[in-house]
């Protein structure tokens, strides 16, 4: 479904990513994962539009993507959800998620998406007319995702999902990425929870100053010794 192909990106003269390639199947979770300035976020604005690469190919179904305006592959099928979530603060839940389904893709959709979106968050509908900027960090967090999932993506792109979340909302948020993916829906997920997102996902990528350092199954990555030392303690 998504292939990155020889992916170099660079911020002026300096260059940030170096030559990476991974491929999201379609209907599969994969992981991207590394510590902090490895090139994740940076891959991730590539892909979609927001980051011009300085080389490489990154195509969506089978077609190239570069060089398309960030609208241009939301109408694709392919939705990011930001680090920082990026809801509105002044609006209300409810008009937040309806701008979700502006893109031409999302449109004739609103109404069937908003109902998708309260069975999967009962809490967005119980909440629908509340300021985005009242609520939580959890809530902000469903918010985020339900907007996106608004647009009728093929493949969800999650930046750091659980990041400033209290533990059982992590838990609850990678529930909610498993039951995504159940409805059809592949998920490209950035993680500093490395032991859950190995666990959630199908596959992954482990990241390293720029360069993709280690890849396979998410359950022999579970397993391998070099991951257990770096990033799960153990």
């Amino acid at each position: 479904m998504l292939n990155i192909n020889n992916l170099h990106v660079a911020y002026g003269e300096i260059q940030v990513v170096w030559g990476i390639s991974l491929t999201v199947p379609g209907q599969s979770i994969v992981a991207l994962l590394g510590p902090n300035g490895a090139g994740k976020t940076t891959t991730l604005k590539a892909v979609v539009g927001l980051l011009s690469p300085k080389a490489g190919d990154i195509s969506f179904k089978e077609k190239p993507i570069v060089g398309k305006a960030p609208h241009e592959i939301v109408n694709t099928g392919l939705t990011l959800v930001p680090e920082w979530r990026g809801t509105f603060s002044t609006l209300t839940v409810l008009e937040n998620l309806e701008l979700g389904a502006f893109p031409k893709r999302g449109r004739p959709y609103k109404d069937q998406s908003l109902q998708e979106v309260f069975e999967i968050f009962p809490r967005l509908a119980e909440r629908k007319n509340q300021l985005a900027g009242t609520m939580s960090g959890g809530e902000r967090q469903m918010l985020a995702i339900g907007r996106a999932l608004m647009t009728k993506p093929e493949l969800l792109i999650l930046d750091e999902p659980s990041l400033g979340l209290a533990p059982l909302i992590v838990e609850n948020t990678f529930e909610v990425i498993k039951r995504i993916n159940q409805q059809g829906v592949s998920i490209l997920i950035v993680e500093q929870n490395v032991h859950l997102t190995l666990e959630t996902a199908h596959y992954g990528y482990i990241i390293e100053s720029g360069r993709i350092v280690k890849e396979g199954v998410c359950s022999a990555l579970l397993q391998d010794p070099a991951v257990k030392e770096a990033y799960l303690s153990l």
